[in-house]
């Protein structure tokens, strides 16, 4: 967590502590022998949308899994964000009839007879991941934010923040379209 002078090196730090946690989740077991699938795969996929944006794809089709697992269909890139990362995301659950695995080694993901993607090996999905964050070229990441809904009053950022703060310095030439702002100045 740091502040940056801009949002490709935030990018950049998010995407390297979401696959710090992601190695935490699958070295760390719990008490019951388990690793922490649910949290690692859910980053994961968090990972493969980022890195989706960046080449190209629309937003939230995790089309760049394509370079993570070659030979997936459409179809296939569909059921694995409906499945395991949308539900993960927004209900705490994967797709009843599906499942994550701590098997160390096998594909990443395996599909039953009808091409579904059904299981996930959560350790040789990390690995997949963290190789393709590793050779990524980051001079592709090129956040895109939409201006309409940053704060009308941004919290003021210096160079050398306190320890634990996380953010993108705003400066006063960025804040100059911000009444709020211009108005507190006049005080």
């Amino acid at each position: 967590m740091a502040a940056h002078s801009d949002i490709q090196s935030m990018s950049i730090e998010a995407i390297d502590e979401y696959l710090a946690i992601a190695e935490h989740c699958i070295s760390t077991r719990k008490t019951n022998g388990g690793l922490y699938g649910y949290p690692c795969v859910l980053l994961l996929f968090c990972v493969i949308d980022a890195l989706s944006n960046y080449v190209g794809y629309d937003r939230n089709t995790l089309r760049g899994i394509k370079a993570i697992v070659p030979g997936l269909t459409e179809n296939q890139i569909q059921r694995l964000k409906e499945w395991y990362r949308n539900l993960s995301a927004h209900q705490a659950i994967i797709m009843p009839g599906t499942q994550l695995s701590d098997e160390p080694t096998g594909n990443p993901i395996e599909f039953g007879s009808q091409g579904e993607p059904t299981h996930i090996r959560v350790i040789p999905f990390y690995q997949s991941v963290k190789s393709g964050w590793d050779a990524f070229d980051r001079s592709k990441i090129a956040p895109r934010v939409d201006q309409n809904q940053a704060p009308k009053e941004p919290m003021l950022t210096t160079a050398s923040p306190l320890p634990g703060v996380s953010g993108c310095y705003v400066t006063t030439q960025d804040l100059s379209n911000s009444p709020n702002y211009l108005e507190r100045r006049k005080r």
